[in-house]
C-alpha cells in the first residue's frame, strides 16, 4: 500500500511539472505571439509562415499536454481507487479480528475463571498440608527431644551406677590388693 501512495505522489508531483510546462509554454507562447506580432510588422510573410508554423507546434503541444493530463489524471484516480479497495479490506481484516479475538477472551474467561478457583482450592489444600505437616513436625520434634531428654536421663544414671560401681570394685580391688600383700 506505500508503494501505491508513493506512485499516487509521482503522478501528482509529474501532473504538477506538466502544469507547470503549460503555463510556461503558455508564456512563451504568449511571448512568441508578440514578438511574432512585432515581427509581422517588419517581417511580412516569412514570419508570418514562422509564427503559422508555431502556433500549429504550440497547439500540438497542447493537445498531446491535454492528453498527458488525461492519461495522468486516469492512473491517479485508478491509485486512489485501489488505496480505496485495499482500505476497506483492510478495515473488514481488522473487524474481524477483533470480533475473533473478543470471541476467544469470551470463550477464554470460563475456563479462567475455572482454573482460578481451581488454583485456590489447591492453594488452600497446600495451605492446610503445610499447617499440617508443620504441626506434626513440631510434635514429632518436641517427642524427639523428650525422648532425647530421657535418653540423656537413663545415661546420667547408667553413667552414675557405673561410676559408682567402679568406685566400689576399685575399692573392693585395693582392699583386696591390701589383704594379699599383707597376707604374704
Amino acid at each position: 500500500m506505500g508503494g501505491e501512495s508513493e506512485s499516487a505522489a509521482a503522478l501528482l508531483a509529474e501532473n504538477r511539472e506538466l502544469k507547470d510546462t503549460i503555463a510556461a509554454l503558455r508564456a512563451e507562447l504568449e511571448e512568441a505571439q508578440r514578438r511574432t506580432e512585432l515581427a509581422d510588422v517588419h517581417a511580412g510573410s516569412a514570419a508570418n509562415a514562422e509564427l503559422t508554423l508555431l502556433r500549429n507546434a504550440v497547439a500540438t503541444l497542447r493537445v498531446e499536454l491535454e492528453q498527458e493530463r488525461v492519461l495522468r489524471d486516469d492512473a491517479v484516480r485508478r491509485v486512489l481507487t485501489t488505496a480505496q479497495q485495499d482500505l476497506r479490506q483492510l478495515k473488514s481484516t481488522v473487524a474481524a479480528l477483533h470480533e475473533a479475538l473478543d470471541q476467544a477472551r469470551f470463550e477464554a474467561e470460563p475456563r479462567v475463571q475455572e482454573a482460578v478457583a481451581e488454583s485456590k482450592g489447591e492453594i488452600a489444600q497446600l495451605r492446610a498440608t503445610s499447617a499440617a505437616l508443620r504441626t506434626e513436625l513440631e510434635r514429632v520434634g518436641i517427642v524427639h527431644s523428650q525422648e532425647l531428654e530421657a535418653l540423656r536421663t537413663q545415661y546420667r544414671g547408667e553413667a552414675l551406677e557405673l561410676q559408682t560401681t567402679v568406685r566400689e570394685l576399685r575399692a573392693r580391688l585395693e582392699s583386696g590388693a591390701i589383704e594379699v600383700r599383707g597376707g604374704t
